[in-house]
């Protein structure tokens, strides 16, 4: 089914089912199921981005703090 159909142009007859002996109401428990992610999928698409930073912009932050040396931290040896 292509990605731009909207909910409201879903036709369930178009729906073609590959498993024989199928009940109406498999049939409209399936097209309901579609139906639904279709609105939702619609919903998320006009739905504005949240604030905030985007994980590329998180990613750059440092991974850890600069380790400095100094009497009870981090310091040089040689061995």
């Amino acid at each position: 089914m292509p990605s731009s159909v909207k909910p409201s142009e879903f036709d369930p007859s178009e729906l073609v089912f590959v498993t024989t002996h199928v009940s109406d109401a498999e049939v409209s428990a399936v097209s309901a199921v579609i139906r639904g992610l279709l609105r939702e999928e619609s919903d998320e698409r006009r739905a504005a981005p949240e604030p905030g930073q985007s994980a590329w912009q998180q990613s750059q932050r440092p991974l850890r703090k600069p380790v400095h040396p100094g009497p009870g931290r981090w310091r040089g040896f040689t061995g």
